[in-house]
């Protein structure tokens, strides 16, 4: 074989090889970075941030920040069941029956309360069906010293997650709009697992049943 075949034969073996990598790659986080656009805007970083207080033009002092409504106020069942559940109309009108009324997104939602419908909410954290997961078993978790697993994760500078949901979606109370911010793959799950303070099991029957 001449040089120039064989180099060029190369050439080609080395772009499958690559091309294949990127594809398996863009596969295996299909997900990350999903943002849908919901039915009416839900601002996290108004409802679950942290409150801000700050003079307005007449000296007042109002809230700029957030009002700081915990996770489980409208998703009610992580640490009960296997979903977490998304909130429904009721949920949404135990505040805004009263509060917010001339908003443009509260009256939408009256809408659907006044229809008796439920608000078309898009789930924006969508396992593939052969994947079987439960919320309450992962907040539930505890160590050797019956201190839950979860609680004892930290982020990237050390600092410890106060809310166990971050550990899987992120601080979504800094978010505008919602997104999925890790792979939710088979490998990012399996890494988890096989931290030594989660001790998680990794047989093929825990997640495919």
């Amino acid at each position: 074989m001449s040089r120039p075949k064989k180099s060029v034969r190369i050439l080609l073996l080395l772009l499958g090889v690559v091309v294949t990598g990127s594809l398996a790659y863009a596969f295996s986080n299909a997900r990350k970075g999903y943002e849908p656009r919901q039915p009416i805007l839900f601002r996290h970083t108004r409802m679950a941030g942290a409150p801000k207080m700050e003079k307005n033009a007449k000296g007042e002092m109002v809230n700029v920040g957030g009002f700081g409504i915990p996770c489980l106020y409208c998703h009610t069942m992580p640490y009960k069941g296997r979903h977490s559940t998304v909130p429904s109309t009721a949920v949404c009108m135990n505040c805004h029956s009263t509060v917010g009324l001339n908003r443009e997104w509260v009256l939408k939602m009256k809408e659907y309360w006044d229809r008796g419908e439920p608000i078309p909410w898009v789930k924006v954290h969508n396992l593939p069906d052969f994947v079987y997961y439960d919320h309450s078993a992962h907040l539930n978790a505890k160590n050797e010293k019956g201190e839950p697993k979860l609680a004892l994760v930290k982020d990237a500078q050390g600092i410890p997650m106060t809310n166990a949901c971050e550990h899987c979606h992120g601080k979504v109370e800094l978010d505008e709009i919602v997104r999925v911010k890790n792979p939710f793959n088979m490998q990012w799950c399996l890494d988890c697992h096989r931290k030594p303070e989660m001790k998680g099991p990794t047989d093929c029957v825990t997640c495919h049943r």
